[in-house]
């Protein structure tokens, strides 16, 4: 389950494992601070924000994502892990709990965002501490891993840092419906600096007959098989030149609306059009965009696999 809390400056947080008994069910919360869900949700709705995270249509697999939330003052840091493989759940599980364990003091002491040293060294940490867990846990990371975005938000100075690996895209979009821009480029194997660094690694990037994503695997092998050139976790993979040193962008923003969601979205839905669609409903309906966002993306998984949908996860915050 996810776990919220309320204080005074609003401070909420959202790290854990969501267990989610039918496909179609949303996440559950555990709160702290707030009477009920409703009241979460309303409070969320007075700040521009919502949070969406919706199990896909996968047989005899958990939901693999996880979401991290926190809000003090002027600053929001919200995130998305899309974990892969047999124990992805747990990757993503703990990615979000060691994420936040880490920016939030740092992100106190600063008054703002850090800079790109700490970001780099908060990912090498979070990969460290997911090995270290997985130890304590018995849970393997050799073939399972998770992406892991994140963003801190200065509703104050309007700007906003995204770090990331893998997938789990972020964007912006703009009042009104214009077209919306993303913030993060997805680490892809196929890329050509990505693709050199796995290489020189001992690695090799195939697109199989029938599959769509070039996937990574060891040099004439049939493992890993990752579908990208980033992630925390996926030991096999990081032997073989996948890496766990994010991205990092930094945009000033106005009156813009921040996107961070999984790949269940970004499978068929644009950045430019997912930015449009959650514009042009404005602050005033952002949870109302979100569900729209995310249900959108389920039927077009469906008109396109028929029986397979991923897990979506979506949060938006207005600036």
């Amino acid at each position: 389950m996810s776990s919220v809390s309320l204080a005074t400056p609003p401070q909420i947080v959202a790290p854990r494992e969501l267990r989610s008994s039918q496909s179609t069910r949303r996440k559950k919360l555990e709160i702290s601070g707030a009477k009920s869900p409703a009241e979460l949700r309303a409070t969320l709705a007075q700040l521009g924000i919502a949070i969406h995270c919706k199990k896909g249509k996968k047989p005899e697999q958990p939901n693999q994502d996880n979401v991290l939330f926190w809000r003090s003052g002027s600053i929001t840091i919200c995130g998305v892990a899309d974990g892969h493989g047999p124990d992805g759940h747990w990757a993503s599980h703990w990615a979000v709990r060691f994420v936040l364990r880490l920016l939030i003091p740092e992100v106190e002491a600063m008054g703002g965002a850090p800079g790109d040293d700490f970001l780099t060294n908060m990912f090498d940490l979070t990969h460290k501490s997911l090995q270290a867990r997985s130890d304590v846990d018995h849970f393997d990371l050799n073939m399972s891993g998770s992406t892991l975005s994140v963003c801190i938000v200065d509703h104050q100075k309007k700007t906003v840092v995204a770090a990331w690996v893998g997938d789990s895209r972020c964007a912006v979009g703009r009042p009104g419906g214009a077209e919306g821009q993303s913030l993060t480029t997805d680490h892809k194997p196929q890329d050509r600096d990505e693709k050199a660094r796995i290489v020189a690694s001992g690695g090799e990037v195939v697109r199989l007959d029938g599959d769509v994503p070039h996937r990574v695997f060891v040099k004439n092998g049939e493992v890993p098989g990752l579908a990208m050139s980033r992630a925390v976790g996926d030991c096999i993979a990081h032997a073989i030149g996948v890496s766990h040193v994010p991205g990092i962008s930094r945009a000033n923003l106005e009156d813009h609306v921040v996107l961070c969601c999984s790949d269940g979205v970004w499978e068929f839905i644009e950045s430019d059009e997912a930015g449009a669609k959650v514009g042009k409903d404005g602050r005033g309906k952002v949870w109302d965009a979100a569900e729209r966002l995310a249900r959108e993306s389920r039927t077009r998984w469906l008109k396109e696999e028929e029986y397979l949908t991923d897990d979506i996860s979506a949060i938006c915050i207005w600036v």
